[in-house]
């Protein structure tokens, strides 16, 4: 009771959400053709009444075609639950899926469930394998149709079939239509079969692969085709899935059908498309395939360009094109047209002139005019069965989608040739009107494309036929005739050219040539005023430079001096002069000096020279200047003795730096300074030699210097006592020393005293340091060491910066 109710609850299951591949037309054949099915399924039995979750990896089928039969299309499909296994063998031949149709099933348990079909070509097999067993192995769905979540609902599934196309001479001309997809039911599936040209209905059938179809479930399972319900001797009327091949008569292809239904009644005459629809009130079932077979006897018309012959600025070209009649079921009949355009404009038209039996062509030539305003790349649009208005022709034909061919054209334009240049040269002697002339440049000059190639002639003739053309043309000495003409082809890289001229002239070229170049320019610091030396030449010439010929100067293009030549300048000599330049304050430091011989300061000459281009020299010219001075702060130091201290004034070398360029020295005497003479290296512990001293300061950019100076001097600063005295004759310590004291303050006067107040000791500049012995009170013997205590000094100064006396302590050790 438990297994009837379990079994009443797993079918009442439905699946209410799917994501899947609507079936659509794949490919069409048309001529004597017919289909036929090869497959077999993976299921050892049939998933209902019970659930069997048992599924094998391979299986066979036969192949039983006519002798006659030739195979031109088999296509293999094969399928299962799950995500698929898309890399499988057949007979032995790995085999990988090139397309494939996944499919997810939402089922009312709230689970999703996939489903897979895949597609793989295997045309070349089939045709050299023929007749015979076909196996496909390594299809492992184990792991998936043994997982409850498929086993349990019983769409557990797997298999394969073979869709097999065949032509034979004795059948009548047929369109075959393949769909594929993946579809399914329950409840309601509707396909839209398109593409059909029906012209008789006689022997019309249509052919099924799909999977998952149960002959135990036959609840209002209905297949109709244009309304009209499908059956046959397998397939009941309200079972059309039942696990049966129409093929071998089996009903044991479980859980897959391979049903073919004669359809004659059911599709007529003229019929474009028909509608599938597949209903299910239980049963999952997956259409995969739809083949179809009509009898559509139409032509097929197709046309290509073969050729396409043009001339250079011919204006029109000729197509040389091929009309064929191949994938078709009928004759294409005479007079079919044929449109062609440019750039989308319809140009003229022609027909066939004879019918075109099927698989045959035919072949024509047009003559078609380029209009005016064409660009040089334009586009030839030739269309067969176009009557010229791009709406379609005269003839009805199983395919209207392939009847024009688009080429990408480019017109044969002769390239455009600037005219060249007469060139004029010097005749090679007076009176001979012969040049050697250069046109080598116009080679490349007079291309507009890269790939053309210019050629040069000495006739029109020649130019035009292309033969004997010059080859020194860097060189090519002129025939006589004064102008001679030369003529020039410049030719595209299709072929097409244009023929120009120029003309080489001789002409007399006994002058001289002036030329000027500046030897040396002297400059003095802080001065505009400049010397120049320059020599003018006469070089390249054919004549003498006249005496006389002048020569302007410029500063930054201003005019600011005139000279003349003094003599006469033979062929090949020259002559040096000098000039000297004030420079006017209006020109910056940094200018171009400009000379030009043959110049009257306006940029007119008064001699006529084999070169006028040639008569100018520049260089760059920079006024010296001095580094602007700055005055350094003097220094003071304390006196050291006798008026000598020691000096550090090495910043003074960053700080009297103007530009980077500068170098800074020092010096004792301006003398020295102005020769850069006794420079003073001990910058960072100088010492002086008079007080108050002056150093002298040169400040040099390596063309002009300027020199400052400053002043070193000491001043009375107050002495320093060292409190300390150790007279024990080690050479430390020995006496009570004060710096700063000695040769400094002459009229200084020093008393020590004791403890208790008692004068021990008296001391002046004429008198050595204390060295510890008493010499006014006595303190323990005579001329002995003080004893080892603190004693008190006052040293008296006696210098009107220093009033006060200084007292202090000293401390006496042994």
């Amino acid at each position: 009771m438990k297994e009837k109710l379990l079994y009443l609850i797993l079918f009442s299951f439905t699946f209410i959400y799917t994501t899947a591949q609507d079936i659509s037309l794949y490919e069409q054949f048309n001529g004597r053709y017919d289909f036929t099915f090869v497959g077999n399924t993976l299921n050892p039995v049939e998933n209902n009444p019970s659930p069997t979750c048992d599924i094998l990896t391979s299986s066979s089928a036969e192949l039983n075609l006519d002798s006659a039969d030739q195979v031109i299309a088999a296509y293999l499909y094969w399928a299962g639950s799950g995500t698929g296994d898309f890399d499988i063998e057949l007979n032995g031949n790995p085999i990988t899926a090139e397309r494939n149709f996944p499919l997810s099933a939402l089922n009312t348990d709230g689970l999703t469930r996939e489903y897979f079909s895949a597609f793989a070509d295997v045309t070349s097999l089939v045709q050299t394998t023929g007749n015979g067993t076909y196996t496909v192995s390594e299809l492992d769905l184990t792991d998936i149709v043994t997982d409850p979540l498929y086993c349990n609902i019983k769409t557990n599934f797997g298999g394969w079939a073979i869709i097999v196309f065949y032509q034979n001479p004795n059948l009548p001309l047929n369109q075959l239509n393949l769909y594929d997809g993946l579809q399914y039911v329950p409840p309601f599936i509707s396909v839209t079969l398109p593409s059909l040209n029906v012209i008789d209905n006689a022997g019309a059938k249509i052919g099924f692969l799909a999977w998952e179809g149960d002959a135990s479930l036959a609840v209002t399972e209905t297949l109709s085709i244009n309304g009209n319900p499908l059956s046959n001797a397998l397939n009941p009327i309200n079972n059309a899935f039942n696990g049966t091949n129409s093929v071998t008569g089996s009903n044991e292809l479980y859980n897959m059908d391979l049903d073919i239904y004669d359809i004659q009644n059911n599709i007529q005459i003229g019929d474009e498309s028909a509608e599938i629809t597949l209903e299910s009130g239980q049963d999952f079932v997956m259409v995969n395939a739809i083949v179809t077979k009509l009898n559509s006897q139409l032509p097929d018309a197709t046309i290509i360009v073969d050729n396409i012959a043009k001339e250079c600025n011919s204006g029109f070209v000729t197509i040389d094109y091929t009309v064929y009649n191949i994938n078709s079921t009928e004759v294409l009949p005479a007079g079919t047209p044929i449109a062609f355009y440019i750039e989308g404009n319809y140009i003229g038209g022609t027909v066939t002139s004879q019918e075109i039996a099927i698989g045959d062509s035919e072949s024509g030539t047009f003559i078609v005019n380029i209009p005016a305003g064409t660009p040089v790349d334009y586009e030839i649009l030739v269309v067969v069965d176009d009557i010229g208005d791009g709406t379609g022709g005269i003839v009805i034909e199983t395919d209207e989608t392939n009847n024009s061919v688009t080429i990408q054209e480019t017109q044969y334009v002769s390239p455009t040739l600037q005219e060249p240049q007469d060139i004029t040269t010097c005749e090679t002697d007076n009176g001979t009107n012969i040049g050697v002339f250069d046109f080598s440049s116009y080679e490349e000059d007079l291309k507009t494309s890269p790939t053309d190639v210019v050629t040069f002639y000495t006739s029109y003739d020649n130019a035009d036929d292309a033969v004997d053309d010059i080859t020194n043309i860097d060189s090519y000495t002129s025939n006589g005739e004064n102008p001679q003409t030369i003529y020039v082809r410049l030719e595209g890289e299709n072929g097409c050219y244009t023929i120009g001229e120029f003309d080489l002239i001789a002409v007399d070229c006994l002058f001289p040539d002036g030329t000027v170049t500046i030897a040396d320019i002297a400059k003095s610091c802080n001065s505009r005023i400049i010397t120049v030396a320059y020599t003018i030449n006469n070089f390249n010439s054919f004549d003498i430079l006249p005496s006389g010929t002048p020569v302007s100067i410029f500063a930054n293009g201003e005019f600011i001096d005139y000279t003349e030549t003094l003599l006469d300048i033979a062929i090949g000599e020259t002559e040096n002069s000098t000039i000297t330049l004030t420079i006017p304050d209006t020109i910056p430091l940094d200018f171009e000096l400009t000379f030009v011989v043959d110049d009257i300061g306006d940029g007119t000459g008064i001699v006529t020279e084999s070169d006028e281009e040639n008569n100018s020299t520049v260089t760059a010219i920079s006024l010296l200047l001095s580094p602007e001075p700055v005055e350094p702060e003097p220094l003071i130091e304390c006196n050291e003795g006798n008026g000598i201290s020691t000096f550090d004034f090495s910043n003074y070398e960053a700080l009297l730096r103007t530009t980077p360029n500068e170098n800074v020295y020092f010096y004792t005497s301006e003398t020295d300074a102005n020769t850069d003479a006794n420079r003073i290296y001990n910058t960072t512990a100088y010492n002086n030699t008079t007080d108050p001293e002056q150093v002298y300061v040169r400040i040099d950019n390596g063309e002009c210097y300027t020199v400052t100076s400053f002043l070193l001097s000491t001043r009375k600063c107050p002495p320093t006592t060292y409190n300390y005295v150790t007279p024990n004759g080690d050479g430390y310590n020995d006496t009570f020393f004060v710096e700063g004291l000695r040769n400094i303050f002459y009229d200084f006067k020093m008393t020590i005293y004791n403890r208790w107040g008692n004068l021990v000791w008296t001391g002046d500049h004429n008198k050595e340091d204390w060295d510890g012995i008493a010499s006014v009170e006595k303190v323990g013997a005579e001329n002995n060491t003080v004893p080892v205590g603190t004693y008190y000094f006052v040293l008296e100064l006696n210098d009107p910066e220093y009033p006060e006396p200084i007292v202090g302590w000293v401390y006496v050790t042994k």
